[in-house]
């Protein structure tokens, strides 16, 4: 196997690992290979098509009762991100969409950062899900802005990584489903799905087993620096496309 192949399964396990317990991490994990190795067009497909697979493996059946209100809303905000999202994207040029969103992200670090008085109403909690939406079909890499909307609210590390989970299935399940009308030859033609969905799966589970032990305040500083370290990487695409 080749050594970048090889570096891309270890991402994809990480990754998935990192989705699964700590909320976020997938795509901002794997993205960057995967992009080299496969070029954005293809790569955006197959990353929403894993996450897809991570989201699901990840749910936990009981959040699904307790935080309907929060899943409800944030899935209504992420559905008309990713309509508007694309719509607008065949307007846009690649380093357009990959500073847009590396923009998105960063001001989501940035509000969790700032001190807040109170937590923020569910209009701003909805507008903060549609801009996640805008970032899933843009590139693939929702899952910040949907944990910075929850925590927001109020809701602690713990519960926010599983509440995002049934948010990013329905997010990556749409976004893939509508990527697929639009060029399904580009992601049927990629290689390796099968194995892809494979270490995804067992990422998955690795993740599972390490999101419960993990403090609080661990997983709010983990999603920071993913977040920071995707932005940097975006905004370092962008450039070297322009």
């Amino acid at each position: 196997m080749p050594v970048d192949l090889f570096l891309l399964f270890l991402s994809i396990v990480a990754g998935a690992t990192l989705q699964v317990g700590v909320g976020v991490g997938f795509s901002i994990v794997v993205a960057p290979i995967m992009m080299v190795l496969l070029g954005t067009a293809t790569a955006v497909p197959v990353l929403l098509m894993l996450n897809t697979l991570v989201s699901a493996a990840a749910i936990d059946t009981k959040i699904l009762s307790t935080g309907r209100p929060l899943i409800k809303n944030a899935i209504l905000g992420c559905l008309a991100g990713i309509v508007l999202g694309l719509l607008v994207y065949p307007y846009l040029s690649e380093r357009v969409v990959l500073a847009l969103t590396a923009t998105l992200l960063l001001i989501g670090v940035v509000s969790t950062l700032a001190p807040m008085k109170s937590n923020i109403s569910m209009f701003k909690y909805k507008a903060v899900s549609g801009f996640s939406g805008l970032a899933t079909v843009w590139a693939a890499t929702p899952g910040p802005l949907m944990m910075f909307g929850l925590l927001a609210v109020g809701r602690p590390a713990q519960e926010a990584r599983k509440l995002v989970q049934p948010v990013a299935l329905v997010a990556y399940g749409v976004a893939f489903a509508l990527h697929g009308l639009t060029n399904w030859q580009t992601f049927a033609s990629a290689t390796g799905l099968p194995q892809f969905a494979l270490a995804a799966i067992a990422g998955s589970i690795l993740g599972r087993l390490i999101g419960p032990k993990l403090p609080q305040n661990t997983i709010t500083n983990t999603i920071r620096v993913i977040s920071v370290v995707a932005c940097v990487v975006l905004f370092r695409r962008a450039y070297l496309i322009g």
